[in-house]
């Protein structure tokens, strides 16, 4: 184990072979660049994600590794009932599965039920972890990289749980 920076973090996603995977745990996360468009959504008027400035090269660099033939998906863990953050993120998962994305969904009572950390990580071609740490305000704070067979089998197996324990149907927002 060992903390990385953003850069070797950004470098790790960009680098994966063939699947990433991410669990999503955080009610919400710290805003910034997106700070307009999360109010416009709270407004009623929100920006679609393909037209988020800040968000265009994720989506940009998810649909290219689609196109690779590269496998990106995640479950979401939410509220009882999903926060405001969550609600956005619900109504912007059409667009990122029109691209390829996988995006899964349990509710907070069933990963509590079935043992699934509450933390945010990556999966990167089941040979990488990346366990994310997040400030009480939603901010990183750091990130872990694991390597050894014991944690990224560890993982693999949470990896595996959350996927049989959640659904592609949205929850309702």
């Amino acid at each position: 184990m060992a903390f990385i920076t953003e850069d070797e973090f950004s470098e790790a996603l960009r680098s994966f072979k063939r699947s990433a995977f991410r669990v999503e745990a955080q009610p919400a996360y710290a805003l910034s660049d997106e700070r307009a468009d999360f109010d416009r959504f709270l407004a009623g008027s929100p920006t679609p994600p393909p037209e988020m400035a800040w968000y265009r090269p994720w989506v940009d660099q998810v649909a290219q590794w689609t196109r690779d033939g590269k496998t990106i998906s995640r479950v979401r863990v939410l509220a009882e009932p999903p926060t405001d953050y969550q609600r956005w993120l619900l109504w912007g998962a059409p667009w990122f599965a029109s691209i390829g994305e996988s995006i899964r969904y349990m509710n907070h009572s069933t990963a509590h039920r079935i043992g699934l950390p509450l933390q945010d990580w990556w999966l990167l071609d089941d040979e990488r972890v990346i366990v994310m740490h997040f400030t009480a305000e939603g901010e990183v704070s750091g990130k872990e990289l694991f390597t050894d067979r014991e944690s990224v089998a560890r993982y693999r197996t949470l990896q595996d749980l959350a996927i049989e324990n959640s659904t592609t149907e949205t929850i309702a927002a």
